[in-house]
């Protein structure tokens, strides 16, 4: 066999495995976004953007395919000098069978998915479909009908045209990308020859419930130094975050806007273009704040990182370092900060693949380290001259709970929360039965554990930074996004029942010199942080925060207590280009809470010292109540909430 008789087999045969790959990768994608992800983004991402997301991804699929191809040629290449011509079309009908059996088979599998099949009926489908599949492989008019059904993507010339196509589609991307992110690139401040004299230190903690604290009454001693660090501060006991999930509540802190106003609904809202330049850091850093943040959560960081003039330094964590950390990298030009459709949906969907190929149920992108956060945040400090605004979002105590080996087995024993890691308990929400309580408690301790490593590393941060000078002149505050709960039926969070453990979240604030600590019970939430934070840098605030300063309530002789009123909201499924018309929205005053319910009109009332109960509603007993926090609800939100 001549040199040149091989390369062209090579290369014939690389082009056919090549455009295999592209199909079947691209089939099953394709099937994937109908089945389950174009829905979705509907509500959040116009139609242009939709249809980018939908090429981005049918992109990686077709680049995916060609490296399987390659790969594959390769293996197969030793044997072309045996028999050029019999290899070659053996590998190419054994890669068709593969590509015809695993996309049905995936085609399949997303039918079953989302019907309520346990997992024996679906064990049971994929059995029939892979007996049927090898008796029909024996049928010889079966086979052949197979064998040629992909034919028509096998051509010479369709080959080559597939693979071209490929590439020119994935240059077009990276050349599209760029031409957008050199269009909205942030402009740069301008240089300040005398930054402020002051500094605001932001530490937000997620999923972090004031109700699992022992400086809020918690039974479990969880917060020692936490507890340390109030004797010097002051601690607001009635704050509740803006929503009940990390995003939304992220951008209420850094907007001091409601997500009915910000438009950021859910996990991957986004805040609109026309309110990019509204916000905290982008108003610090226009009064001459060096600003710097460094969220550990990837909601929060690209939330974030859509804040035109905001966060100088904003480094992006490695949230799942190793392999896939390096494709990321490795294939930046086809997910650039472009600000077209969702880089941060971008992301997890290749890490969702990424972790389906290893097995791999509870992404590691929820497991930074308390530490490693507070570690990363220094770095980010370091770069920061004095009259600097730094926000740190730590990860922790999110689940998975994970707490460091000195906490490990201090509540519940080792070996059964690793037994936990792996394991989803979707099916305990929206709710759970009263009957599972014990379990959920089980997971109550484990989360506690981890509460005491979140404490412990931030007790080593403040006391490094005290003893560097870099705290001097400097406000601390201590808040997190959102709570976490663990009873009334209720577990975790992202829940639209707005139960109190999911909002309770602790606020504590120390000026720079205060020795004596404080307790404020005045209500309020998390619209007032931003007021609050610019109040204490000498700045007024905007009127498109709708929060107002608690900063008064720092030297304050009144307690605060039986005044003020928080409002929250969850509206998750609700699209963005239309009326409001899914979720609830809630509001709390010193004694009650009241849920209004989007989908039904009606809401429900509940005792506050009660309001842990998804199901409880007293509206009934106290008609009176009823009436004056619905009222509050319509005042707040005259086009949400219809006036009674």
């Amino acid at each position: 066999m001549t040199d040149s008789g091989c390369r062209s087999t090579f290369a014939s045969l690389w082009f056919r495995l090549i455009s295999l790959g592209i199909v079947g990768f691209v089939f099953a994608e394709a099937l994937f976004l109908a089945k389950a992800r174009i829905q979705g983004w509907t509500f959040y991402l116009t139609t242009s953007e939709i249809a980018f997301e939908i090429a981005v991804r049918l992109i990686f699929a077709a680049l995916a395919g060609i490296i399987l191809g390659t790969i594959l040629t390769v293996v197969v290449a030793p044997f072309i000098n045996w028999s050029r011509i019999r290899v070659a079309e053996w590998a190419t009908n054994i890669f068709v069978v593969v590509v015809l059996f695993l996309d049905s088979r995936f085609a399949l599998g997303l039918m079953i998915q989302g019907r309520g099949r346990g997992p024996r009926f679906t064990l049971a489908v994929l059995v029939v479909h892979f007996l049927v599949f090898v008796v029909a492989l024996c049928i010889p008019r079966i086979r052949k009908e197979l064998l040629g059904s992909l034919d028509i993507f096998l051509g010479k010339k369709t080959t080559r045209a597939i693979a071209v196509a490929t590439v020119a589609a994935a240059v077009v991307l990276a050349a599209t990308e760029l031409v957008f992110a050199r269009s909205t690139h942030t402009v740069r401040a301008a240089s300040i020859s005398q930054h402020p004299k002051t500094n605001v230190l932001l530490v937000t903690f997620d999923a972090f419930t004031a109700e699992e604290m022992s400086l809020y009454g918690y039974k479990q001693p969880t917060t020692p130094n936490l507890d340390a660090f109030a004797r010097q501060s002051t601690v607001f006991t009635n704050f509740y975050s803006g929503s009940t999930s990390t995003t939304p509540c992220i951008g209420v802190m850094l907007t001091g806007a409601y997500p009915s106003e910000s438009h950021v609904y859910g996990l991957a809202g986004e805040v609109p273009e026309a309110r990019a330049e509204k916000s905290l850091p982008g108003t610090m850093r226009a009064a001459g704040y060096a600003t710097g943040a460094f969220p550990t959560n990837p909601w929060a960081y690209y939330l974030a990182k859509s804040f035109k003039n905001g966060f100088e330094v904003l480094p992006e964590p490695a949230f799942h370092p190793g392999g896939l950390q390096r494709l990321w990298e490795i294939t930046r030009p086809l997910h650039q900060d472009s600000r077209i459709g969702s880089r941060i949906v971008e992301y997890f969907d290749l890490e969702i693949v990424w972790d389906s190929l290893q097995g791999i149920e509870e992404s590691p992108s929820f497991r930074f380290r308390p530490d490693a956060s507070f570690e990363h945040a220094k770095q980010v400090l370091d770069q920061l001259p004095d009259g600097f605004f730094l926000w740190v979002h730590v990860l922790a105590p999110h689940h998975p709970y994970l707490p460091d080996p000195p906490d490990q087995g201090r509540y519940i024993p080792e070996a059964e929360l690793q037994n936990w890691v792996q394991e989803p308990w979707e099916h305990w929400k929206p709710h759970y039965e009263p009957e599972i309580q014990g379990q959920v408690d089980r997971h109550r301790l484990a989360y506690d554990e981890y509460v005491l490593s979140t404490d412990r590393a931030f007790g080593k941060f403040i006391s490094t930074l005290e003893t560097s000078g870099r705290l001097q002149n400097t406000t601390v505050i201590v808040s997190a996004d959102h709570g976490e709960s663990f009873e009334g039926g209720v577990y975790q969070h992202q829940t639209p029942y707005l139960t109190r453990p999911v909002i309770h979240v602790p606020l504590i604030i120390k000026t720079p010199g205060q020795q004596t600590g404080r307790t404020v019970a005045y209500t309020a939430d998390q619209t007032a942080l931003a007021p609050t934070i610019l109040d204490l840098a000498g700045q007024s605030k905007p009127d498109w925060m709708r929060g107002e300063s608690l900063a008064p309530w720092l030297t304050s002789q009144d307690s605060g207590a039986g005044k003020g009123m928080a409002f929250t909201q969850y509206l998750e499924r609700n699209s963005v280009f239309k009326p409001l018309h899914r979720g609830s929205i809630g509001v709390i005053d010193a004694e009650y809470q009241y849920v209004f319910y989007l989908d039904s009109q009606k809401g429900a009332l509940r005792p506050l010292k009660q309001a842990q109960n998804w199901n409880l509603d007293v509206s009934a007993e106290h008609p009176e109540q009823v009436a004056s926090l619905r009222a509050a609800l319509h005042s707040k939100f005259p086009k949400v909430v219809p006036e009674k």
